[in-house]
């Protein structure tokens, strides 16, 4: 099959500018146009919190003060169907509901073309946590002028929303806000060479004594002849710090008295000082000749270029040559657990999962297995596809690994309450059935919409439909 010839570009730079303007027209179009539906759908799924158990709905507030309840379960159908993750359709379906329901002005320049629907989002980003009466002090400020309003000047505009119709609220942001301080290790942002990245904002004399201490340990890797990088020394230099610590240990601390008096610090170290050892948990996909770099038969150890998932950091591969030096660090713990065979089925009987069968899933799945979700396996939930049957347990629901998924609480949740369903058709296929009649596939190559169960309402009942046990609705 022959691919399409693309349509021929512009020759002259004034054409193709003119071409660049046109296709930011149309795209700036579809963007509203895709508002004006969010905002429908968001609509057509208002829900009623006195009547939501009966109307298996779970009411939600998505945007500020003033908007209406809104269905939270309509979400995963409407992500599924951009191929997006709900985080993010949410997010998105939150903005918009913002903009048209309390920044009325805002919503009328959009839709008549006035200001860009991205920048009323980044607008309503803002305003979310304000009251109604703020929220509509901002619209009348900048619905006029939103295209060209810079982010400083949109937040001064906000500011004084806050000081004029929220003084008690700005009052106690600032007691909260008084201690910013954080340190934030981020374990889901991996890099395949074995680093991870971390942020932190310190006191100023903190900061600057680690700057110091930095700097110096940096100086003295290189005096040692180390040929990293400075920035590479100074990383390492942070590393020595907390080993360094580690061995040392920490002042204990004693309660003299027994009572409520403070407790004294007694000058001496801990009797036992924690051994300088930090502990990485991977699972290995290598042989043990790979790591220990001893030659094989064809004398290549270093054939096996993708070997390993760190448990710490979100399941990412490493390299063999990265395994190894850890290996050889007398700092760091290296837990290679057992490679586990997918093909072999586990089963138990009762209701909860023993912990092999738990690490068979989280291995299998990853992350949480519904469409689009990227949330860690491990800090999930073990569900059982087919319902287990507390009263009769023979009668199906089995506790096995063929009937057992790795979900995210918010997706647990939505499977047991929202009236979605999901088999698996194979290990670690997934394929799951919205309340709508969207079918969409999970497997280890990611996620995709794969169709649907039943025909739309009004479609011609002899077409051609998938081979579902059930080709009706969950509610028919």
């Amino acid at each position: 099959m022959k691919t399409p010839a693309a349509p021929a570009l512009p020759d002259t730079p004034a054409e193709l500018l003119r071409a660049v303007k046109a296709s930011r027209d149309r795209a700036a179009a579809e963007d509203v146009e895709m508002m004006r539906l969010a905002v429908h759908w968001a609509g057509l799924h208002l829900a009623d919190p006195v009547h939501a158990e009966a109307c298996f709905t779970s009411p939600k507030t998505f945007a500020g003060e003033g908007s209406p309840s809104i269905d939270e379960f309509c979400v995963p159908e409407f992500a599924t169907m951009l191929g997006r993750t709900c985080d993010s359709a949410g997010r998105f379906l939150t903005e918009c509901v913002e903009v048209a329901y309390r920044l009325p002005q805002l919503w009328g320049a959009v839709q008549a073309g006035l200001v860009a629907g991205w920048r009323a989002r980044v607008i309503a980003q803002t305003t979310l946590d304000l009251t109604l009466e703020a929220a509509t002090y901002v619209d009348g400020q900048v619905f006029w002028c939103a295209n060209r309003l810079t982010p400083s000047a949109l937040g001064r505009v906000v500011d004084e929303a806050r000081v004029r119709f929220m003084p008690e609220a700005v009052e106690k942001a600032l007691e909260k806000s008084a201690d910013k301080r954080n340190v934030t290790f981020d374990t889901q942002q991996v890099s395949f060479d074995g680093t991870m990245h971390l942020e932190a904002d310190l006191e100023i004399p903190d900061a600057l004594a680690l700057r110091e201490a930095v700097a110096s340990g940096a100086e003295h890797l290189a005096k040692l002849g180390s040929t990293d990088t400075v920035d590479g020394r100074r990383a390492t230099a942070l590393g020595d710090l907390a080993r360094r610590q580690l061995t040392l240990g920490f002042d204990q601390t004693d309660d003299t008295d027994g009572g409520d008096h403070v407790s004294a610090v007694v000058g001496m170290r801990a009797a036992k000082p924690a051994a300088p050892v930090t502990q990485i948990v991977i699972y290995a996909h290598l042989s043990a000749d790979a790591i220990t770099g001893l030659a094989g038969p064809t004398g290549d150890a270093t054939g096996e270029a993708l070997c390993a998932r760190v448990e710490q950091a979100g399941q990412r591969l490493l390299s063999v040559e990265q395994i190894r030096q850890w290996c050889g660090r007398p700092d760091a713990q290296v837990v290679v657990k057992p490679v586990i065979d997918l093909r072999e089925r586990l089963e138990t009987k009762g209701y909860t999962p023993t912990a092999a069968m738990r690490d068979y899933v989280i291995v299998r799945d990853g992350t949480c297995v519904f469409p689009w979700c990227g949330r860690n396996a491990r800090h999930g939930d073990i569900d059982h596809i087919v319902p287990y049957d507390h009263d009769h347990p023979d009668r199906g629901g089995q506790t096995s690994t063929d009937n057992l998924a790795a979900l995210c609480r918010r997706h647990h949740r939505l499977k047991t309450k929202g009236r979605w369903r999901y088999v698996m058709t194979e290990p670690g296929v997934f394929d799951w059935t919205s309340p709508l009649g969207w079918t969409y596939r999970r497997d280890h190559t990611g996620s995709s919409c794969t169709g649907r169960a039943w025909p739309e309402p009004g479609a011609d009942s002899g077409d051609q439909q998938r081979g579902q046990p059930d080709l009706h609705p969950p509610d028919q």
